[in-house]
C-alpha cells in the first residue's frame, strides 16, 4: 500500500504543513497540490463540494506527492467509510469532545479486529492489493479539538488507540468559550486553551495541529511545537491575492484621476 508520508513526518517529530481545499474544484486542487504542500484536506464539512467532485479532487491531488485528505461533515461511521473508500489517505473529524467520541472515530477508520470499518471495495484499492492489510497503519486519523469541553478532555481523547493527532479549530473553540471567533487568538483565555491542548498532546505523546490564517502564523505555531498545521485555505488565498491586486490598481487609478 502507498506509504503515508504525513504519518512518517509526524512520528519523527517534524512539522507537516498542508492546505484546506474549499473551492470545490479539481483544477484548483491540482494547481495548489503542485505547490508542494504535504497534504490537502478537501473540506466536506464547510464547503458545498459534492461527492464525485471530491473524488476528482483526490485524483487531481494525487498527480503530485501531496497526499489527499478530507474533513468529514461529522463523526459518522457511514460518512467516514465513504470518504476512506473514495481514497482519502487521512481524515480530519470535527467536534470530537470526549473519549467515547474519539473511540467512535477511531473504530470507524479501522478495519476489524481493531475497528469496525466495512471491508468493501472502492477506489482506495488503487493504493495497493494489500490495502486491507495495511490501511489501519497508513490512514491518518486526526480529531478536531474545537470546543472547551474537548480541551478539558484532551488527554482522554488523545490516549485512544487509533487516534494519530489532534487539530485545534480556533474559531469554534472561541465560540464555545463565549469569545469572538478568531483564527489568531486575541483573548488570553482563548490563547491559553490552545496551549493547553498542545501541552496535553505532548504529555500523551501525540502530535497537535492547528488551523492558521497565514504563513507567519504557521511559522509561529511550528516554533511552539505544533506539527499538523493548515495554512488557511485556497479560497482565502485567492481572495487575499485578488483583493491586494485590486487595491493597488484602484489606488493607481485614483491617483491618476485626482484633480490637480
Amino acid at each position: 500500500m502507498k506509504e503515508n508520508s504525513i504519518k512518517k513526518k509526524l512520528a519523527a517529530g517534524k512539522p507537516s504543513i498542508g492546505l484546506w481545499h474549499s473551492l470545490c474544484s479539481p483544477l484548483a486542487a491540482e494547481y495548489m497540490a503542485h505547490v508542494g504542500w504535504d497534504w490537502m484536506v478537501v473540506d466536506t464539512e464547510h464547503s458545498p463540494v459534492g461527492f464525485e467532485t471530491m473524488v476528482h479532487c483526490f485524483q487531481a491531488i494525487t498527480t503530485t506527492d501531496t497526499l489527499p485528505m478530507a474533513r468529514v461533515a461529522g463523526n459518522d461511521p457511514i460518512l467516514i467509510k465513504r470518504l476512506l473508500d473514495a481514497g482519502a489517505m487521512g481524515l480530519v473529524i470535527p467536534m470530537v469532545n470526549s473519549r467515547a467520541e474519539a473511540l467512535q472515530a477511531a473504530e470507524a477508520c479501522r478495519f476489524p479486529p481493531e475497528g469496525r470499518r466495512s471491508l468493501g471495495g472502492g477506489r482506495a484499492l488503487i493504493y495497493g492489493s494489500d490495502y486491507f492489510q495495511r490501511a489501519n497503519d497508513e490512514i491518518l486519523v486526526v480529531v478536531q479539538i474545537e470546543h472547551i469541553d474537548a480541551v478539558r478532555a484532551a488527554r482522554d481523547i488523545l490516549s485512544v488507540e487509533g487516534i494519530d493527532a489532534c487539530f485545534v479549530g480556533p474559531n469554534d473553540l472561541a465560540g464555545s468559550m463565549g469569545i469572538t471567533p478568531a483564527t489568531t487568538p486575541v483573548h488570553p483565555d482563548h490563547a491559553a486553551a490552545i496551549m493547553e491542548v498542545l501541552a496535553a498532546a505532548r504529555e500523551v505523546g501525540k502530535p497537535a495541529g492547528i488551523h492558521c490564517a497565514d504563513a507567519e502564523q504557521v511559522n509561529l505555531r511550528i516554533d511552539q511545537g505544533f506539527q499538523f498545521i493548515a495554512c488557511a485555505n485556497d479560497a482565502a488565498m485567492m481572495r487575499a491575492a485578488a483583493t491586494e491586486a485590486w487595491k493597488k490598481i484602484r489606488s493607481h487609478i485614483e491617483t491618476k484621476t485626482k484633480p490637480t
